[in-house]
């Protein structure tokens, strides 16, 4: 019982840790912000964090390709228990595994990463002066230390 307790504490910690905001960021409009740390929260549901970032159609294709191979290891476990000795079953299964166990991850991934850069779009980088003959060849100008003329 304590070592679940423990890794509750570990997990909520670790949570705490990846939310990407600080508390001295006051020119953020907080109505707009997106938390990692609840996008990773919601994606323990294949989608969750995907609605949670407001990607309904990348929610969409999360749960449907998790339940499909969801569906498929429902199938495989019960081919399989109809038949242990056979390998190919036994490898068909383990793959659906695999597979569930990679789009969860890329959900969790995706999810936290969405959430980190929610308004990086909202952005423009300013563009640098072209490089020309004449900027090449002319120093820059020095100026004094303590910015006086």
């Amino acid at each position: 019982m304590s070592q679940i307790f423990k890794y509750c504490i570990f997990f909520l910690l670790a949570l705490n840790l990846l939310n990407g905001q600080t508390p001295y960021e006051s020119d953020v409009d907080s109505s707009n912000v997106k938390s990692p740390g609840k996008a990773l929260l919601f994606s323990v549901i294949p989608g969750g964090g995907q609605l949670y970032n407001r990607h309904p159609l990348k929610a969409i294709l999360f749960a449907g390709v998790f339940a499909y191979y969801g569906y498929g290891y429902t199938v495989a476990q019960n081919d399989y228990q109809a038949d242990v000795s056979s390998e190919s079953l036994h490898r068909t299964r383990n793959d659906k595994v695999w597979m569930m166990s990679l789009i969860w991850t890329l959900n969790i991934l995706d999810a936290y990463v969405d959430a980190q850069l929610w308004d990086f779009d909202k952005y423009e980088i300013e563009e640098k002066q072209s490089a020309t003959e004449e900027n090449m060849l002319k120093p820059k100008e020095a100026g004094s230390i303590d910015g006086a003329k």
